[in-house]
C-alpha cells in the first residue's frame, strides 16, 4: 500500500510539468435517418429507450446514469441505452475529473427509438494543475470534491486527482460513520492526504439458545447460533430459523454507538395437526403415552419423533413410531390385532361388529374378574356385585356358555355366605338357589376342581337353603 501512494505522489508532481487531461463534448446532436434504435430494450415501464452513441478513441470509459441493459462497445464508440426524459449521463476515466453531461444543456430530450450522435475529444489543459493524493477509510467511502463525486473506480480507497490552484472542498461520507469536510489548499507541491472516518456504527451480539439456528439480520444469513457485528443505527429484525422449527423473530433498535446483547430463546418445534383412525372405532389413542383423544381424534403436535400406541380389550397391545414432518397430513391408521391365544378368541371380533351375546359374554367375564380382584374394597364390590345380578339372567341363555360357569358358582357361592354371616336370610337364600340353579345343568365335573362330588355337593346347598328358610321365619 505504502508503495502504491509513493507512486501516485510521484506522478502527481511529475504532472506539474506537463498538461493535464480531460474530456470536453466535441458535439451533441440527435441523428434522423438512424433506425439503430428501433429494437432497443425497453425501460421499467415498458416503453422503448433511446440510444446514444458515444464517439471516442479512449478504450477506458465507463458510465453511469439510467442506463438500460449493458453499454456495448463497439470500433471506437460506445452504445448506451436510456429511457426517454433522461436528463444526464456521467462520464468516467480512471486518471481524469468525471465529466457530466447535462442533456438540457445541449438542447437534446432523449426520446424513445430515437439515436443521437455524442462525440469526446482529449483536451490538455494549459493551466497548471496540482497533483493530489487522498487515502480514505475505509475504502469504499465516497469522496466528493467542490460537490462533485469522484467515482472510485478500483475500490483502493486510493484517489489522485489533478486540481486547478486554489481552494477546494473535500468531503467524505459514509453511512454508519462521521461524515468528514475539509478545505484543501492546492499550491504548487503535490499533496498527500489521508482520511480514515469515525465510526457511529452500533454493536450487536446475537446469542441463540438452539446452537444450530440460522442467524439473519434484516434478512441475511450471518452465522450460525451466535453472531457478533456492527450494524447501523435503526431498527432492525433479527431471526433465528431452522428447519422444522418455529422462526423466532426479535425487533431491535439501536443508537449510534450501541453496544447490546441479545439473547434469543430456545427454537420451538413446527407443530403439525396429526389424525389418528383406528381399525376399531371409539378407542382411547395415547401419543407419547398422553391420552390423544377417542379415535378418529386430531391432536396438534411437534414435527419430529413419535410413538401411537392403542389397547382395546381382547386385542393385541399396539405401538407404533412415527415421524410428524411439515409435509404430514394422510391419517395414522392404528391396525389392532385380537389376541388369538384367548379363551375368549371367538368372541371379539363379534362384540366389536356388535353382537349381542358376545358383547354380554365378555361383558359378563370382565365383570367377575373386576369384582375378584376388588373384593376387598365393599363400595366396589356391592357395585359389581349388583351389575352380575343385572347380566346373569342373559349369560346363561344357551349351553354354549357354559365353558364360564365355574366363575359363576364362585361368584354366587361366596356372596350367598357372604349374606349368610351378615344375617341378610333372603339375599343368601337368593344367592344359594342362583348357585343350585347352575349347578344343575349337565358338566362333567372333572372340569371344576372344587365341586368334584356334585350330588352331595347339591345336597349341602339345598339343606343350607332350607335351614336358612326356617331361620327367616322366625
Amino acid at each position: 500500500m505504502t508503495k502504491r501512494i509513493l507512486l501516485y505522489i510521484i506522478m502527481a508532481f511529475y504532472s506539474l510539468y506537463t498538461y493535464s487531461q480531460g474530456f470536453k463534448v466535441k458535439e451533441f446532436k440527435l441523428n434522423i435517418n438512424a433506425t439503430t434504435a428501433y429494437n432497443a430494450p425497453v425501460d421499467s415501464e415498458g416503453h422503448p429507450c433511446g440510444l446514444i452513441k458515444i464517439r471516442t478513441s479512449n478504450p477506458d470509459l465507463q458510465f453511469k446514469g439510467d442506463i438500460i441493459g449493458e453499454v456495448e462497445n463497439k470500433m471506437n464508440e460506445y452504445w448506451v441505452y436510456l429511457p426517454h426524459n433522461s436528463q444526464q449521463l456521467k462520464i468516467l476515466h480512471p486518471n481524469f475529473m468525471p465529466l457530466i453531461v447535462s442533456f438540457s444543456e445541449y438542447g437534446i430530450e432523449i426520446s424513445s427509438k430515437a439515436t443521437y450522435i455524442l462525440t469526446l475529444e482529449e483536451v490538455k489543459y494549459k493551466k497548471e494543475k496540482t497533483g493530489v493524493t487522498i487515502v480514505v477509510k475505509p475504502e469504499d467511502s465516497e469522496l466528493y470534491i467542490d460537490d462533485c463525486l469522484i467515482d472510485n473506480l478500483n475500490s483502493s480507497g486510493l484517489y489522485q486527482l489533478f486540481l486547478p490552484k486554489g481552494e477546494h472542498a473535500c468531503k467524505l461520507s459514509k453511512e454508519g460513520y462521521q461524515p468528514y469536510a475539509q478545505i484543501i489548499q492546492t499550491g504548487k507541491a503535490p499533496q498527500l492526504i489521508s482520511v480514515e472516518l469515525e465510526s457511529v456504527m452500533a454493536e450487536l451480539e446475537v446469542k441463540s439458545k438452539t446452537s444450530t439456528a440460522e442467524i439473519y439480520i434484516d434478512g441475511e444469513l450471518k452465522g450460525n447460533g451466535l453472531w457478533k457485528g456492527n450494524l447501523l443505527a435503526g431498527s432492525h429484525m433479527i431471526e433465528a430459523r431452522q428447519e422444522k422449527f418455529e422462526p423466532q423473530t426479535v425487533k431491535i433498535t439501536l443508537e449510534e454507538k450501541d453496544s447490546k446483547i441479545l439473547s434469543i430463546p430456545e427454537l420451538k418445534r413446527l407443530k403439525r395437526k396429526l389424525k389418528i383412525v383406528t381399525s376399531i372405532p371409539q378407542l382411547p389413542v395415547l401419543l407419547d403415552g398422553v391420552y390423544a383423544g377417542v379415535s378418529p381424534c386430531e391432536v396438534v403436535t411437534e414435527t419430529g419423533e413419535h410413538y401411537v400406541s392403542c389397547n382395546a380389550f381382547g386385542c393385541l397391545p399396539y405401538r407404533k413410531n412415527i415421524v410428524v414432518d411439515s409435509g404430514t397430513s394422510n391419517p395414522i391408521t392404528v391396525n389392532l390385532q385380537f389376541d388369538s391365544h384367548s379363551v375368549f378368541a371367538e368372541y371379539y371380533p363379534k362384540a366389536y361388529s356388535g353382537d349381542l351375546e358376545s358383547m354380554e359374554v365378555l361383558a359378563a367375564n370382565r365383570m367377575l374378574k373386576t369384582w375378584h380382584s376388588g373384593a376387598e374394597n365393599i363400595e366396589e364390590a356391592v357395585f359389581w356385585r349388583e351389575r352380575i345380578e343385572e347380566l346373569e339372567p342373559h349369560y346363561f341363555t344357551s349351553l354354549s356358555n357354559l365353558k364360564f360357569a365355574e366363575e359363576w358358582l364362585w361368584t354366587y357361592e361366596n356372596l350367598a355366605e357372604e349374606y349368610e354371616e351378615k344375617g341378610d336370610y333372603p339375599k343368601a337364600i337368593h344367592c344359594y338357589r342362583k348357585f343350585l340353579n347352575i349347578f344343575s345343568n349337565e358338566w362333567s365335573p372333572d372340569e371344576y376342581s372344587e365341586y368334584k362330588n356334585p350330588q352331595s355337593y347339591k345336597k349341602e346347598i339345598s339343606d343350607k337353603i332350607n335351614n336358612l328358610e326356617e331361620l327367616q321365619k322366625r
